[in-house]
């Protein structure tokens, strides 16, 4: 009997601790958790409904809902509609696109950041926020291309101007093109790149033609594969 305890100990432990690669925003709103390896994953059940946008990183996940930031210790009050997430260790920023306002989040709660205000930049599109040293980067869409500008306004630099979605991340810049994506020295293909968004410190969720992938980052181990399709 003592080891047939012991080893059912070690079963329910074992599910316990399932390798996660991060969590996915499907289809259908819902936040779930992406179990396995790369390749070969499956997907939890739904833990978060109605949400609008979402990011992660290995220690913390947040999700704009119409109502605020979800956050494992609550709501947040937010300015409808979605928004871009960036992390800088156990805090994050947050950037709501219909308001072009950016907010600082820490331990559960929201608090306006400096000012940056894209139109005194010649009405910029923000189409990503990273953290670098500290500070705060934008990649920004202007008439002249498609630019990384420090919170200073000084511009630190520049991408492709037929990029499409794109994200920052650490030491630069994963981007669309016509006929994949571009990260580091590679181009991976895959066409119709419409958005990417945080799965994990190491994986992006890619959203192309109304399926679902995930990229892994990680210089030298670049990887993209579908990922599992959610019910309703």
């Amino acid at each position: 009997m003592r080891i047939l305890t012991l080893m059912l100990c070690a079963c329910a432990w074992g599910q316990v601790q399932r390798p996660q690669l991060g969590k996915m925003l499907d289809a259908n709103g819902a936040v779930r958790t992406v179990y396995g390896i790369a390749a070969s994953v499956t997907l939890g059940d739904a833990e978060i409904a109605g949400v609008l946008s979402s990011a992660c990183s290995n220690t913390l996940c947040l999700a704009k809902t119409d109502a605020g930031i979800v956050s494992a210790s609550g709501t947040a009050p937010a300015p409808p509609g979605p928004a871009i997430f960036a992390f800088d260790g156990s805090t994050a920023y947050v950037w709501f696109t219909e308001y072009r306002q950016l907010a600082h989040w820490s331990n559960g709660t929201l608090q306006p950041a400096f000012q940056w205000n894209p139109d005194s930049h010649g009405g910029d599109e923000v189409l990503s926020i990273g953290v670098k040293s500290g500070s705060v980067q934008f990649a920004v869409r202007r008439p002249t291309g498609i630019w990384i500008v420090n919170q200073d306004g000084s511009v630190a630099g520049a991408l492709p101007r037929a990029a499409g979605a794109l994200m920052l991340i650490p030491g630069g810049a994963v981007y669309a093109t016509r006929q994949g994506i571009a990260i580091h020295d590679l181009e991976i293909p895959l066409e119709g790149v419409t958005a990417f968004s945080w799965m994990s410190a190491s994986y992006l969720e890619v959203r192309a033609q109304g399926v679902n992938y995930a990229l892994r980052i990680d210089p030298g181990r670049e990887t993209l594969f579908q990922l599992p399709g959610a019910s309703q």
